[in-house]
């Protein structure tokens, strides 16, 4: 079974790449939406945890490989792979991130550098109770050590192609990544919009530490893809990973990358 799905995006080739899945609690995810409707999108298990995939992103950039997101890698405890579900375990490599990468002919080396927002990253260092079991420090320190952050503020060209840009609500900074070439565009949501199934405006999910925010987020970011025909990239979707948007009322649902671009 292939780790990985390759697109061109104008003249970029991208690789969504499976890093494995986990499983977290179905009404955490969804919030204020009732079980009744959305477990009609997306099944729960005996434990009311739905399934949930690790998908991150490979860019081909003339700069370089540049690699979205890193999946949960495989430093934690058994306990903790157990109550989120967690299977990434890789048949060539630690983890099946690093299988995906392999089938695209890449293998992880020291020497990476890490992009993150600098207010995020302030944001993990505060260790409080809320976000205590979503940063943390073994993921941090090694980076921290070798020197390898590059700290961006607000909407920032990564590279020509590539846009890092804010998309507030989960977290105070949260950010999605921006792919344009040669009149094409392609989104990475991250936990902007999760799952297809999160795709109407007001699916948001209870981890959200400010759902408003994410609300107008959504909305925002929905609006320019439905408009323009954007290829988006869902990070947390355990089957479909691209897709486009279409308006649906005031709302939006989920629409096959075959939908002609900016007609939903």
């Amino acid at each position: 079974m292939t780790l990985v799905t390759t697109f061109r995006l104008g003249s970029l080739t991208c690789h969504t790449l499976d890093g494995g899945r986990q499983r977290l609690d179905g009404g955490a995810m969804f919030g204020v939406v009732p079980k009744p409707l959305w477990e009609k999108r997306i099944t729960p298990d005996e434990r009311n945890r739905i399934p949930l995939g690790l998908r991150c992103l490979l860019i081909e950039h003339d700069a370089g490989p540049v690699l979205v997101d890193t999946g949960i890698g495989n430093k934690e405890s058994a306990k903790f792979l157990d109550i989120y579900g967690v299977e990434n375990a890789g048949t060539q490599g630690p983890t099946q991130l690093d299988d995906a990468l392999a089938e695209v002919g890449f293998v992880p080396a020291p020497g990476a550098t890490y992009v993150v927002q600098r207010g995020e990253l302030d944001f993990a260092g505060l260790r409080n109770e809320r976000i205590a079991a979503s940063y943390l420090a073994p993921n941090f320190a090694p980076v921290a050590a070798a020197d390898r952050w590059r700290l961006v503020d607000g909407e920032t060209e990564l590279l020509p192609g590539i846009l890092l840009v804010p998309t507030p609500g989960h977290v105070p900074h949260h950010q999605s990544v921006l792919l344009s070439s040669q009149g094409e565009t392609a989104c990475f949501l991250g936990d902007l919009v999760p799952t297809t199934a999160h795709l109407p405006l007001p699916w948001i999910m209870g981890y959200d530490l400010e759902p408003l925010v994410t609300l107008e987020s959504k909305r925002s970011l929905l609006g320019r893809a439905e408009a323009e025909g954007w290829v988006l990239v869902f990070e947390h979707d355990p089957i479909v990973g691209l897709g486009r948007v279409a308006r649906e009322g005031k709302s939006y649902r989920f629409a096959p990358l075959d939908t002609p671009q900016g007609h939903g």
